[in-house]
């Protein structure tokens, strides 16, 4: 099989998208938790009109889903501000053996062994490694339709699709 060879960058904004994308595909995301919260929010105040104090939990989840939300946003935005590797383009090869990254970052030859599983959207290929350690390639970045088959191929073959929760 032949190598695929491609050449993408990832703003803040849309590594951020990347990133709603993972967190909708591993668990709920942002539109799901704020869903949690209204709902929330909406019985909370009528069970405790009716008398049950059961609707302080209501309210607190509503409180802890909102929060949930807004500082993984935080969290990751600042991540990515820190990662050396988004301030140039990133160049990825793909191949049999090994999936060759260049960027800002430094270059780096890693097996496919070093990654633990892979997720696929309609939109992105994630590719999980330890130490929550995250390599994302925009399907965007690909020349031509074959060449994303071709990449899923190699994807497939050596890594586990990590499991869809929730969406």
């Amino acid at each position: 099989m032949r190598e695929i060879a491609l050449t993408y960058s990832l703003s803040e904004t849309e590594f951020m998208r990347a990133a709603r994308v993972l967190w909708s595909y591993e668990a709920i995301g942002d539109r799901g938790n704020m869903v949690v919260a209204i709902f929330c929010t909406a019985i909370g105040p009528v069970l405790l009109l009716i008398g049950q104090p059961t609707g302080w939990l209501f309210l607190c989840a509503a409180v802890f889903f909102c929060v949930l939300t807004w500082a993984r946003n935080v969290i990751w935005r600042k991540a990515y501000r820190r990662m050396e590797k988004y301030r140039a383009p990133i160049s990825v090869r793909l191949n049999d053996g090994v999936v060759s990254t260049q960027s800002a970052q430094g270059s780096a030859d890693l097996p496919w062994t070093f990654f633990n599983s892979y997720a696929e959207t309609p939109d992105y290929f994630f590719l999980t490694a330890p130490k929550r350690s995250l390599s994302i390639i925009p399907k965007s970045a690909f020349v031509t339709e074959e060449d994303i088959d071709q990449a899923r191929t190699y994807i497939a073959a050596h890594l586990p699709r990590k499991k869809m929760r929730w969406t």
